[in-house]
């Protein structure tokens, strides 16, 4: 296949690069300075114990500033950030004839609604990708596991889903996406947490102060989506009801049953760590503000994540990357109790 991605960051470069080393004709296009970097470097494609891969830009993987050059793409791959999802849409509009599928691969619940009301002519799918990717100039290095998931729309999902196959990932279609979008946003809601805390993802989880936090923000989370009878489906191994009783469980046996579900770099970290980092708005509003919104739509309070997005918000403002903050700070309870209200 000839598969496009809009929006070639840490996600979307890695899954082009994986594409790209399977055989498939790849067209990223980015901002100016990744182009830069491949152009000198070659991509680098790493992580999780799995063999390097060296891949020079060339006629089957390009990388382009240009989103024309997506025009003759069988299918092509949204990457970019939520709020950048209406103008990706709109200029995708311009440049893609009928009938092509286009998948969000984006963190949020929104974005593929979103592209079906700004490219109407295209079969748009949601698609859910479960791992974290981190770029270091010309690296993408998958620092966490998970599948890869994408919508189904008779069958037209079917060639997309057999060249991502063919990359290794483990990747389906499902039947329910707003279920698998909930049970991804489930374990989003730790993105803020891991960017208020500056800790790497792994330092964080062997928390168990963090640990708590993290399981009674999820609480709140799914008692929003039970008035609202919503049902989060489960990521590979992962199942979004069963992980605010596992999160807390002592630190020896909470390693036994989490590490046969999911394996963490030492070097990760979220996305909303980078954006604080990089001095960019962050997706609060995708994440830790859905679960606010639809706690007020359904008379359910949500009071750890009201505040996270407040810290979060803060901490944009600030423009001084991650604040640094205890569990207790973040739960904002006093000092002598680290455990946040249950």
């Amino acid at each position: 296949m000839h598969i496009g991605v809009m929006g070639a960051g840490a996600i979307g470069g890695y899954l082009g690069g994986r594409l790209a080393a399977a055989g498939h004709q790849v067209t990223l296009v980015g901002r100016a300075d990744f182009g830069a970097a491949l152009a000198a470097e070659g991509m680098h494609l790493t992580g999780l114990g799995a063999a390097p891969v060296l891949l020079p830009l060339s006629d089957t993987l390009r990388y382009t500033a240009d989103p024309t050059a997506l025009a003759d793409c069988e299918a092509v791959l949204v990457c970019v950030k939520g709020r950048d999802t209406a103008n990706a849409g709109t200029t995708l509009a311009g440049v893609l004839p009928p009938g092509v599928v286009v998948v969000s691969g984006q963190n949020g619940l929104r974005n593929p609604d979103i592209l079906r009301r700004t490219v109407p002519g295209a079969i748009v799918l949601a698609g859910m990708v479960s791992f974290n990717v981190i770029r270091q100039g010309a690296a993408l290095i998958q620092t966490t596991s998970g599948p890869v998931v994408i919508g189904q729309h008779d069958g037209a999902e079917a060639p997309l889903l057999a060249a991502l196959r063919s990359t290794g990932l483990p990747c389906s279609a499902h039947a329910d996406m707003p279920g698998i979008l909930w049970g991804k946003l489930q374990f989003n809601l730790n993105n803020a947490i891991n960017a208020l805390s500056g800790l790497p993802l792994r330092e964080q989880l062997s928390d168990r102060d963090f640990r708590r936090l993290l399981a009674a923000v999820m609480r709140e989370g799914l008692a929003a989506q039970r008035a609202a009878s919503i049902t989060p489906r489960r990521l590979g191994k992962m199942l979004p009801r069963i992980a605010p009783l596992i999160l807390p469980l002592p630190d020896g046996l909470f390693f036994r049953v989490s590490g046969a579900m999911l394996q963490i770099d030492p070097s990760a970290r979220s996305s909303m760590w980078s954006d604080l980092t990089r001095r960019k708005t962050t997706e609060i509003d995708d994440l830790n503000g859905e679960i606010v919104t639809l706690g007020r739509a359904h008379g359910v309070s949500t009071p750890l994540n009201v505040r996270i997005v407040s810290l979060i918000k803060a901490a944009e403002a600030a423009g001084a990357g991650s604040p640094g903050l205890t569990a207790a700070e973040i739960a904002g309870v006093e000092p002598a109790s680290t455990s946040p209200p249950r």
